[in-house]
Parts: structure tokens; sequence; C-alpha cells
């Protein structure tokens, strides 16, 4: 009866514990750059790494649910980690302890924050209850379904598309591509700023603008939704929107146990981190991703989670070697943004491109990156090399053609939007 169970002394004291709270792209990153001389946990509450920049996909079939997911425990194990599939509810920062909901209690020598994003309606009256969120691979399921059941209607059915970012921009773009199967709907974007596609550059709302012209999408701009009904969508301004759908892709925010975890002031919307993502009120905590606010503020994308990871977990390692950190120094990344199959914008600093062609590298990203993550049959440095194989190709192959002389007397349906 006073056996202990296999396994306890196993373990050299010697070993760094690490915990990792999110298994998404800045997680699973940083997991993958620490050696496995460390006792390195990653926990989420969710078994799967959902491939989110690709999930609108989802909504008009082009992928499905497999194509967009790994196995997290896989993943992890991989690396030479372990895997814990439950929802963290505090971070005791005075004592070095991550707690779960279920219980677990992990003490840590470092830890890495990198919960990501939860969507957030603001308070909006009914949003919660009667709009469908747009973040993850359940949420697009659900729209897609819904989208199948609207399209058997005689009439075309109304989907309202809150924000007009570039996740609702996508998703518009794949309702449209709907079309190919005689599914039609009338589409109304509703967008709080004066313009859609906002933190963009400017060319590129007016081109999404144009594209639009000629199927059913109203864009409302400067529009502030009060309510939103079984039915409808009310504007501050009184309009009032059919809505046989509501889809919500607007707004972020912290994950609920990061509100009051003593990493941020009451007023801080993200958890503000140094230029080596250390927290700036704990010495042994990193933070990478969405959660992260840097003292150069940069936009909370995919590619720059990863980046934050890889320096993340290099920075872990040093700490726990009594090395100097790194700095993390956000390298302009071009940007793909798709509208379904009408076109694709590449874009790069101050420029964009728009073409049909560029679905292809977008989905170039998404396959080399998915294989960096995932890596079945090799070591992860062949897979980091595909990664870094793309990016290059993209950097060196692709930029450098996307001059206006060679778009113009090779592409057919291309424009260069400024």
């Amino acid at each position: 009866g006073d056996q202990l169970s296999p396994g306890l002394h196993a373990m050299p004291p010697s070993r760094s514990r690490v915990v990792i709270i999110g298994g998404n792209f800045a997680g699973l990153v940083a997991a993958s750059r620490l050696s496995s001389d460390h006792d390195v946990t990653v926990v989420d509450p969710r078994a799967e790494f959902e491939w989110t920049p690709n999930i609108h996909e989802l909504l008009s079939g082009v992928k499905d649910r497999e194509g967009v997911v790994l196995p997290r425990a896989e993943c992890v194990n991989r690396y030479g980690h372990t895997f814990i599939e439950d929802l963290v509810t505090d971070i005791d920062r005075d004592n070095s302890t991550v707690t779960t909901e279920s219980g677990h209690v992990l003490p840590y020598d470092a830890c890495l924050v990198a919960a990501g994003s939860v969507r957030t309606t603001f308070g909006v009256e009914g949003a919660d209850e009667h709009a469908l969120g747009f973040r993850s691979v359940d949420d697009a399921e659900n729209i897609a379904r819904r989208l199948d059941k609207l399209a058997t209607r005689k009439r075309p059915a109304s989907v309202v598309v809150v924000g007009g970012g570039v996740s609702g921009i996508e998703a518009v773009g794949e309702i449209l591509r709907r079309r190919e199967h005689g599914d039609e709907y009338e589409i109304h974007i509703v967008e709080v700023e004066s313009d859609i596609l906002d933190e963009q550059l400017d060319g590129l709302a007016s081109d999404a603008a144009e594209r639009f012209a000629s199927y059913p999408v109203t864009v409302h701009t400067n529009a502030v939704v009060k309510e939103v009904t079984a039915r409808s969508v009310v504007l501050e301004s009184g309009e009032k929107l059919t809505a046989d759908l509501c889809i919500w892709s607007a707004g972020m925010t912290l994950p609920g146990f990061l509100r009051d975890a003593g990493l941020k002031q009451a007023d801080d919307q993200w958890l503000p981190v140094d230029e080596t993502l250390k927290c700036d009120y704990a010495d042994n905590i990193f933070i990478a991703g969405d959660c992260a606010a840097l003292p150069a503020p940069i936009r909370k994308q995919a590619y720059y989670a990863m980046d934050m990871g890889e320096v993340a977990g290099d920075n872990i390692s040093r700490l726990l070697e009594g090395r100097e950190p790194k700095l993390f120094c956000a390298k302009p990344m071009p940007m793909l943004i798709s509208l379904g199959d009408i076109t694709t914008w590449l874009v790069v600093g101050e420029t964009a491109v728009a073409s049909p062609l560029l679905a292809a590298a977008k989905e170039g990203v998404y396959q080399a990156t998915m294989a960096r993550l995932a890596s079945p049959h090799e070591p992860l440095k062949y897979s980091a090399d595909i990664f870094s194989r793309a990016m290059t190709a993209t950097q060196h192959l692709l930029l450098p053609q996307l001059t206006p002389r060679k778009i113009f007397l090779g592409l057919t349906g291309s424009r260069i939007i400024f």
C-alpha cells in the first residue's frame, strides 16, 4: 500500500520545469524550441490545434475539419514533452504555480503564457444569444451548417457579418464562393470604423468595394450594433437589418483567467511585455501571441505569434541556463487576404497586389506551416526548413516579381493597389 507510483522518482531534481499555457501558434512553436532536458508541460483545454487563418474556407467546403486541425498531444509528444488537456484557471506568480480546472497544480521555473484571445460582443444586447461567433473550427462548422439550411429557402436568406476586418471579409468571400453551387444570400457587412479592412492600406477597402459591386453585398460603415435579435440586427442609427444569420467577427479580449492574474494594470487590454517578451510583472513569465502587448504594438496574426513563440522558447532556455535573453524583432511579413474565388490580396508594406492566382501562395504558406508544426514523418528541423524555404521563396522569388510592369505583362486579372 505504501509503494510510490511508478515514475515518481524517475526525474532527476535538476530538470527545470516549464509550463506553457496554450497550445496555439506561439505555444507549439515555443515547445518545439525547448529541449527535452527540461520538463516541459503544455496545457490547453482543447485536444486539437486549429489553423485559424484558414477556417473561413470551411464556410464554402473548400476545406474540411481534418484539413485545419492537428492533434496537440501528438505534436507535443513528438517534441519530447507532455500535453495536458485542461483549462488553466489560475496563475500564482508569487509561488510560481499554475492551477487547472481539474485540480492539477503545476509548479514552474519558467512559464509561457500563450493563451491567445477570446471573442467579445462588447455587451451588445442579444449578441451572445443570437449571433454565431467566428473564432474556431467549431464556429466555422456551425456557420456552414446554418448556411446549408438557409440555402434551401425559396428567397435568398439575409446574412449579416458584424466586423469588416480581415476575418469578416474572408468569411464574406467564402459565402459568395457558394454561388458556384447555386447558393444565393443577401449579405450585409457592419463595420464600426469609416472603412472595412480598416487596419490595412487604404486602397484595399475601395478595391474590395469594387469587387463587391456585382454581388448582393451592402457595406455599412461607421455603424454600431445596438442589438441582435433572432431575426435582425439593429444599428444605433435605428436602421434594422434582416438577419436570418448573424456572424460576429468583431472584437477580441483576454481569456478570463488572465484578467486578474496580476500580470497587468486594471486598464491594460493585453499583458505588457518588454522587448524580450518577458512579462512586466514577473521575471520568470514570458508572454507570446495574441495576449501580449509589445512596447511597439503589432497586429495579432499567426505568423507574428509563431515568431514570438520562437523567441519566447529560446529565451526560456536562456533564462534557465543563466544566459542573456534575445530581443524580439517583428519582421514585416507579406500578408495574404483572400476574397473567396474572386481574388486574393498580397499586402507588402504600403502596396498590395490583387490576383486570383495568389490563392496558391496562401495555400502554400498554410501547407508549409502545418508541416512545420506537425512534422509527422521527419524531425521538426525538416519541417522548419520547408517553412523557411517557403518564406524565402516568397521574399526572394515572389516579391521581386511584384513590379507593376511584370504583373501586367505576366498575370491576368491582377491589379496593383496603393
